[in-house]
């Protein structure tokens, strides 16, 4: 029974949550010319994307999905 319980146990997440403040103020201390290049490669990132985006959006609407309802 012992190796069943010990399979349900997950580890501490305290050490996970330290590195994450850690990341987060670092972050935050770094100057406003990063973070603003942090955003103009992430809004570059999203233009490249837009183009994949539309081509699912039109396969998605291209489907035809049948909804069968029974009824008496």
């Amino acid at each position: 029974m012992s190796e069943k319980t010990s399979k349900n146990t997950y580890p501490d997440p305290s050490e996970l949550h330290r590195r994450k403040e850690v990341h987060r103020k670092n972050e935050a201390k770094s100057q406003v010319s990063e973070k603003m290049a942090a955003v103009t490669r992430l809004r570059d990132f999203e233009r490249k994307l837009e183009n994949i985006r539309k081509a699912n959006r039109a396969k998605r609407a291209a489907k035809q999905v049948k909804i069968e309802i029974k009824t008496r």
